[in-house]
């Protein structure tokens, strides 16, 4: 026998929803029509009739607290999974107050779970979300980001990718094997300075994010040769300037 929510059990509800695993919901169609817009058309439900859903029990009881003047649930307690069947349900059904919400909790999460994020803000539409979820993906496998994303935005994250690699490369390859210094001509300090420099970039992505960690913030002192110091400024600032040439990923769309 079906149940139901301890915090929806009104009886003068107008309208029963039933999730996926059983449990019923009785809901007040006034706040279904001001707080929503993506529920089944009011006219076709009444008390007598239940309206199966294919979100969870926990999944509803998050999502319709947000229709109802109260005290919404508190977001930053509940697991990543949680939070991200809420916000893609807030999203199916248009509940408006938790889909800011749910943006602005999976943007506090970041760098965890970047290749979901990312998936859930290309999905529904939130490029600055995109923007600052998308770097962090670089420690995924390829793979296992394609395979998160829609179909649609396969071959735009793979030509993304691609334009960062083509930075790598150009960073680790094109960098000038030595320099001079007008004080004491051919640098030898930089013979051993720069492949150092070079094996921490690693060909991986995740090293464009790591240039304070692989070229420091030596000024001249420390032994270091004002003319190496020199030279990886310019190294940096190569790199950085190539970077801020790449066009945000929902550009490649």
């Amino acid at each position: 026998m079906a149940r139901y929510s301890e915090l929806f059990d009104s009886r003068d509800a107008d309208v029963v929803f039933q999730s996926c695993d059983g449990v019923l919901f009785g809901i007040h169609r006034p706040n279904l029509q001001t707080n929503t817009e993506g529920f089944p058309p009011p006219e076709i439900a009444t008390r007598d009739e239940v309206v199966p859903l294919s979100e969870s029990a926990s999944t509803l009881e998050l999502l319709f607290q947000y229709i109802y003047p109260r005290r919404h649930p508190a977001l930053d307690v509940i697991a990543f999974d949680d939070l991200a069947a809420l916000a893609e349900a807030a999203e199916k059904y248009q509940v408006f107050s938790a889909m800011n919400i749910c943006r602005i909790r999976m943007r506090d999460v970041l760098p965890d779970h970047a290749p979901e994020i990312l998936t859930y803000a290309a999905k529904h539409d939130y490029p600055f979300l995109v923007y600052e979820a998308a770097p962090y993906t670089f420690d995924v496998p390829l793979s296992t980001v394609v395979a998160m994303l829609p179909a649609h935005l396969v071959l735009p994250w793979i030509r993304y990718i691609d334009a960062h690699n083509d930075v790598l490369h150009a960073a680790i390859s094109t960098m000038q094997l030595t320099h001079s210094s007008p004080q004491i001509g051919p640098c030898r300090a930089w013979k051993a300075e720069r492949p150092a420099i070079a094996q921490q970039f690693g060909h991986a992505l995740k090293s464009l994010r790591r240039l304070d960690a692989i070229f420091g913030t030596e000024q001249g002192q420390g032994g270091k040769s004002v003319c190496c110091v020199y030279a990886k400024s310019l190294w940096r600032e190569e790199i950085e300037d190539a970077l801020a040439q790449i066009p945000p990923f929902m550009s490649f769309v």
